[in-house]
């Protein structure tokens, strides 16, 4: 259900097709919300028949005609409601691959303990550096919605600074467990 408020929220900031809601999915909420385009259209089908979102084809003169998407005042009323309405428990992660290979991570030698540490810093690392580069296309988007956009840069700005720091954390702690495990006498093998 909360995929139909990411979509509403998206087409607040302004209308827009499905392919490219989902190009902007993928340089923003990606790194938090995760959704298909498949899924995506689903949920614009959906949405469009609860009167939430209305459609219209935009022909174009080098490309296939396109369907573009506005949310209506239902839906503005619906989304408003749900991000108003803050619920007394938020769903937090239940499931971290990582967490549990590292939760086992005696069963493994040293240097693959290690190895694993070394592959999540990296990995840790392109997020931070793909959601700078992703920056610009943020910006972008909310340039085109003139009276919103300071505010939805800066909510924007919130949530991205957010998963910078929350990288950077995990890559600090990520760290400080490999200096532990080639600091501690430990049987490994």
């Amino acid at each position: 259900m909360n995929l139909q408020f990411a979509i509403l929220g998206m087409l607040a900031i302004s209308p827009m097709n499905g392919y490219y809601l989902k190009k902007i999915f993928d340089k923003s909420v990606n790194y938090f919300w995760t959704a298909s385009l498949s899924q995506i259209y689903r949920e614009l089908n959906a949405l469009e028949a609860k009167a939430y979102v209305s459609s219209a084809i935009q022909a174009q003169d080098d490309r296939p005609d396109k369907r573009v998407y506005s949310i209506t005042d239902a839906g503005s009323a619906a989304f408003m409601a749900w991000l108003t309405h803050f619920p007394a428990d938020l769903p937090t992660l239940k499931r971290d691959e990582f967490s549990l290979r590292i939760f086992f991570g005696a069963r493994l030698g040293k240097d693959a303990l290690i190895s694993q540490f070394e592959s999540f810093i990296a990995e840790r690392k392109k997020i931070i550096a793909a959601m700078a580069d992703d920056k610009e296309e943020i910006t972008a988007v909310t340039r085109r919605v003139k009276a919103a956009a300071p505010r939805d840069k800066m909510c924007m700005r919130f949530i991205t600074r957010r998963s910078q720091l929350t990288n950077a954390l995990l890559i600090s702690w990520a760290e400080d467990c490999i200096r532990e495990i080639e600091q501690t006498p430990l049987e490994w093998e």
